[in-house]
């Protein structure tokens, strides 16, 4: 096949537009509002800039300052190392130090800038540098642990805090406004800002149980959390599928459990999951990760509920009341009792964080107070073993019972119909607003949202609001200062398992979330009053897209509408889009002639492979090929794979062409015949992924859906594997290669049997 010359792919992309912790609680004082100056004033002084979340103060001052390569960051000596202003002020149970601190911003900065700053430690500062320190007025009740001041000026930058994660604070503002000054070289307006969180606990739980995460997922949401200013992550360790009908779930014993930690200790590592599961040392650096970033995890283990991972392995612990759950422990059992002290026993030492979650909801409403009883009992148990707190589901509505749930536990709500923030309040408990459905995202569940509504969120909710189209109603929401509720955020829930959404479909629903939440939960109204979403939303996106350290937004950066385009002519994988991302033949593979239209195109055996320098690329995009398979081949044969899944020529049970994502397979009923050139192409939009054969849409990608036992025609957004055409692991398809393409939108039939076609008739 003769070069696809960058003069077509002008024309096809022309084509193309004609179709196409629980930290205490905040002084009362923290949710007043301050004037904020701008460019109104008489001084015309620099306004406000946009960071996520607003500042809370700002005076702004005339001119401007410039990050250069002569910029160091100075981190004040007399601090540098923590010390008693960290140890007696911040809400970290592991606190990092200022120095800690400011290596982070560093490679930041270089990550958004491309400038090398140097980190130094010293008490002198020039105007080029940036200067980090503590000493701020810890009696000011706004700065309280975590507020800062940022002064941009002539004489430099300085961050002053109470404490060393309030001056991190500092440099996730300063690294948002660098991100949104790329056009003016990098130039900030001087002025001087006082900023602080409305609320201590700004939190992002995630259901890590019932699908499948990899800590370097993990290791991406919290740099995601932490760059809007997030504290706290809470793992949700242990868990099952969502099933509460009878006649749905009657062989719960075959149903999919996890435990995600695995110890050494083999009483209980029977119980971690194979597929996924982390170690004391995996916990451990996954703290050290996080705590450099500002964040405290706090730990779940889901009991008595939800507790299939365990009731597996001993069936006569669980209920068997004619519920057919199964994951539901017997409190009436002495046995469970010992078993679950003996597990926080192994487990609870783990973790850094001064508060646990023992889940402690959807449990048998006909056992209030033995439920009761329970989470007082292990109140007393983390407090007098561990000297830890503990944390649970609201649930007190559906356990009723006279035992009085002791108030120092606290409570994360999340349902009217399971427990009522205001009744809480009364009764002394600290609460946390994760309330459904505002708060909730749950994909593909129906009766939670799917994805959160970001301008409803910055336009309509409040950590204090729990029901947000009656935002005045004392029976439905609690008041702005009230110093029992120590924040919210958002809960992230998968239900359907890993067959639903996949990893990166996944983050991509976080992320274009967590900044409306973390507006609401340190500014408040501040944002929202002065920008209207509109306008919000378009730095947003900018800065969403710019978050240094992220993979998992697969979007691989190009100078066109195609990514990638290789048709071998040159005898290489030589890239003919305008990104130079050039193929590498490996292990025998090569380029031939084909002896037909096709010119030159490259062959591969089970071992050999291409790889490229695109990891993958998540919606929207199209990706396709031309393939001559060989009618000798193994079994699940690759036609391309990355980390995100595989595209298979076949798979276990048929010769037909098969996706491959977080360890599912989707079979899209196309085979491709032997010895004979066949055009395979898939495209998705974000909604569905489209299956072409021969430049026609066969196949939409579909997946079984186990809750509802049947088939409900719903869909999934398949992130395309592109790190080799072929497989590293010996397994490639065997036979001729021609034609690969990505392009970083999706196409109809019509631009697709333009784009192969044009392959096919090899023109100039």
């Amino acid at each position: 096949m003769r070069r696809v010359s960058f003069a077509l792919l002008a024309a096809i992309a022309a084509a193309s537009v004609l179709g196409v912790a629980a930290n205490p609680v905040p002084d009362a004082t923290l949710v007043s509002t301050h004037p904020t100056k701008s460019s109104t004033n008489k001084h015309q002084s620099n306004p406000t800039p946009f960071v996520i979340p607003s500042l809370q103060e700002w005076d702004g001052g005339s001119g401007e300052w410039k990050l250069s390569r002569s910029t160091r960051i100075v981190v004040d000596k007399s601090y540098a190392k923590g010390g008693a202003l960290d140890a007696g002020n911040t809400f970290m149970a592991n606190p990092s130090n200022l120095q800690q601190f400011a290596e982070g911003f560093q490679s930041d900065i270089k990550a958004v800038t491309g400038i090398d700053v140097k980190v130094v430690v010293s008490n002198k500062h020039g105007k080029n540098d940036i200067f980090l320190t503590l000493g701020a007025d810890a009696k000011d009740p706004k700065l309280n642990h975590e507020g800062y001041h940022l002064d941009i000026g002539k004489k430099g930058i300085s961050i002053q805090a109470v404490t060393s994660r309030g001056a991190f604070w500092g440099t996730r503002s300063l690294l948002q406004m660098l991100i949104l000054a790329d056009e003016t070289g990098y130039a900030l307006p001087q002025g001087h800002a006082r900023d602080y969180p409305n609320y201590h606990e700004r939190k992002v739980m995630q259901d890590i149980a019932r699908k499948p995460i990899p800590l370097s997922d993990l290791r991406e949401y919290a740099t995601l959390t932490s760059f809007y200013k997030f504290n706290t992550l809470h793992h949700h360790y242990s868990d099952n599928p969502a099933v509460m009908v009878k006649d749905l779930m009657p062989d719960w014993q075959t149903k999919y459990a996890a435990f995600r930690l695995r110890s050494d200790n083999p009483t209980y590592s029977m119980y971690a999951s194979n597929d996924t599961s982390f170690t004391k040392q995996d916990i451990r650096e996954y703290q050290d990760f996080v705590k450099v970033r500002g964040i405290d995890l706090i730990p779940e283990i889901d009991t008595p509920a939800h507790s299939l991972c365990f009731t597996k392995f001993h069936p006569e612990w669980s209920i068997n009341n004619g519920t057919a759950r199964g994951d539901w422990l017997d409190l009436g059992n002495q046995e469970v009792w010992t078993f679950l002290e003996g597990l926080w026993t192994e487990f609870a030492g783990w973790f850094d964080s001064s508060e646990i979650s023992i889940g402690a909801d959807e449990y048998d409403p006909t056992k209030g107070d033995l439920a009761r009883t329970f989470v007082n009992h292990f109140h007393d148990f983390f407090g007098e073993k561990f000297n830890k707190t503990i944390r649970m589901w609201g649930s007190d509505v559906r356990l009723p019972g006279t035992v009085e749930i002791n108030p120092n536990i606290h409570t994360d709500h999340w349902g009217f119909t399971y427990s009522n923030p205001m009744d809480l309040i009364k009764r002394g408990h600290r609460i946390s607003n994760l309330n459904a459905p505002d708060s909730y995202m749950v994909p593909r569940a129906q009766a939670y949202p799917d994805s959160i509504d970001a301008q409803k969120i910055y336009e309509l909710w409040e950590p204090w609001v729990f029901d947000i189209f009656n935002k005045t109603d004392p029976n439905r929401n609690v008041s702005p200062d009230e110093p029992l509720l120590t924040g919210g955020g958002l809960a992230v829930w998968v239900d359907f398992l890993s067959e639903s959404v996949t990893r990166v479909e996944l983050y991509d629903r976080v992320s274009h979330a967590v900044g409306a939440y973390g507006e609401k939960l340190w500014a408040g109204t501040k944002g929202s009053d002065r920008i209207s979403y509109e306008k919000w939303e378009t730095s947003a996106k900018k800065l969403r897209e710019n978050i240094p350290g992220i993979t998992l937004r697969r979007r691989p950066e190009t100078k066109g509408q195609f990514v990638i385009s290789y048709d071998f002519e040159d005898g290489a994988a030589k890239d003919g889009s305008e990104n130079g991302y050039n193929g590498k033949l490996s292990n025998g593979a090569k380029v031939v002639d084909s002896g037909d239209s096709h010119g030159k195109v490259a062959q591969l055996s089970a071992n050999s492979y291409i790889s490229t320098p695109v990891e993958g690329i998540s919606y929207p995009y199209s990706v396709g090929m031309w393939v001559k398979p060989s009618g000798d081949q193994k079994p699940n044969a690759v036609l391309l794979e990355s980390g995100d899944g595989r595209l298979l020529i076949s798979n276990d049970t048929a010769s037909t062409v098969t996706f491959e994502q977080d360890g599912n397979k989707y079979d899209t009923q196309i085979i491709l015949p032997p010895n004979e050139w066949s055009h395979i192409a898939f495209s998705s939009d974000g909604v569905q992924t489209g299956v072409f054969f021969n430049m026609r849409r066969q196949a939409i990608v579909n997946y079984y859906n186990s809750r509802w036992d049947m088939l409900k025609n719903e869909t999934l957004v398949v992130t395309a594997p592109v790190r080799t055409i072929g497989s590293t692991q010996g397994n490639s398809v065997n036979g001729l290669i021609d034609g690969v393409f990505v392009l970083d939108r999706s196409v109809y039939s019509g631009e697709m049997s333009f784009i192969g076609n044009r392959y096919a008739d090899a023109l100039p």
